[in-house]
């Protein structure tokens, strides 16, 4: 396999919005980079999502570092017109991006005549640099959780990753396991697409809010304006009386309390689009946690049971990070990176960007750590020469 000594000192794995806006900040310092992705155009993995998603953060916080999403976007962009802004972002940029190179491992090496010290093993063969910048993302890899005698069960089953749009399943029975963004947004494009029944199922409650407060006021503001502030436990409480005059008492509808704040915790809430209409207008049902499966449905926790034609396994992704990654002490047990994005990690040269979660949304966290890393790095190769 022949080894590719990098012409630039940087590489970037993924070429999603993070990687995109790692490489567009460190354009913007003068430092060349490398993007690659193995998807074969740049904006796939954003096209390949179901059908009714769009943002839940508004253009002006969701454009990436230093080229903005022009204002004849709609406020809220759906996922194609998100992935054209990505390809327009990359051309205008100028970035280099090497699609169709799929990362298979990443190790450090020993420094070699050129200076590298960090080498990938890619479909392509073999590339080396001095840094490099992991840009992967929370969803590599579909979390299909192991549930007893799901084996058995003989109707179709699928990812969330899977789904594209309701109307392939209208007069079906749908149960969809789990209850966060996409959850909730496909139960309700299940809903309104005409299927004869949706359950959800629901292990811990979350908290649920409107994109836009009042129909005035997007909920991202809200969190970008009150981050800064500290007192999260206080400003979850306020949260709290303000989902209970816009959206109500949900536990009504069958839903717990919330389990958690969102400030709290440093996780977004549901953002709805849609679900909590399809709700109170009982099209949709709230179950319990699953206890099992056999060969026509589901027996939830709290024994009842249920018969269902479709099951969309809404639980998440894993990072894949614990494949990817030959590098000691960087990643905890369950995949995620142990140091924020953005800043250095106990191995030299190595960075994550667009790992970090919080209430103010997924790409404005991501322009910040992008521009914040692009300094770090600037800073390292001074130091590394």
């Amino acid at each position: 396999m022949s080894v590719h000594e990098a012409e630039c000192p940087v590489i970037i794995v993924g070429g999603g919005a993070s990687g995109l806006s790692a490489a567009g900040a460190l354009s913007k310092l003068g430092i060349r980079s490398t993007i690659l992705d193995q998807d074969d155009h740049i904006g796939g993995s954003w096209e390949r999502r179901y059908e009714c998603l769009k943002l839940h953060t508004i253009r002006r916080f969701s454009g990436l570092a230093y080229y903005p999403i022009q204002r004849n976007r709609p406020r809220y962009l759906s996922k194609d017109e998100y992935a054209e802004y990505l390809r327009e972002y990359a051309e205008t940029l100028g970035l280099d991006v090497a699609l169709g190179e799929r990362v298979n491992s990443l190790q450090k090496i020993h420094k070699s005549a050129s200076g590298m010290t960090w080498e990938l093993v890619t479909n392509a063969g073999k590339r080396r640099s001095r840094i490099v910048i992991v840009a992967t993302g929370h969803y590599s890899e579909a979390n299909i959780p192991t549930w007893e005698g799901i084996e058995e069960y003989s109707g179709e089953f699928i990812h969330s990753s899977q789904y594209t749009n309701g109307a392939e399943y209208k007069g079906r029975k749908i149960l969809v396991i789990g209850l966060g963004n996409s959850g909730a947004e496909i139960a309700a494009d299940l809903s309104r697409h005409g299927a004869a029944s949706v359950s959800v199922s629901v292990r811990t409650s979350p908290p649920i809010v409107y994109r836009t407060m009042f129909k005035i006021l997007p909920v991202q503001v809200f969190g970008i304006a009150l981050t800064p502030l500290g007192m999260p436990r206080v400003i979850d409480g306020i949260g709290a009386l303000l989902r209970r005059i816009s959206i109500g008492d949900l536990t009504a509808y069958g839903l717990d309390k919330p389990a958690w704040g969102p400030f709290t915790s440093k996780r977004p809430a549901v953002i709805d689009a849609g679900f909590v209409e399809q709700l109170k207008q009982g099209r949709i049902q709230v179950q319990k946690n699953i206890l099992s499966f056999d060969e026509t449905g589901v027996v939830y926790a709290d024994g009842s049971r249920e018969a269902v034609d479709v099951i969309v396994a809404a639980t998440g992704f894993k990072t894949g990070l614990d494949k990817l990654l030959k590098v000691a002490d960087v990643i905890d047990d369950k995949g995620q990176p142990i140091f924020r994005s953005g800043r250095p990690t106990s191995a030299p040269g190595l960075y994550f960007v667009g790992f970090d979660e919080t209430v103010r949304g997924h790409l404005y966290e991501i322009n910040r750590e992008s521009r914040r890393q692009a300094v770090e790095d600037e800073d390292y190769l001074k130091r590394d020469k």
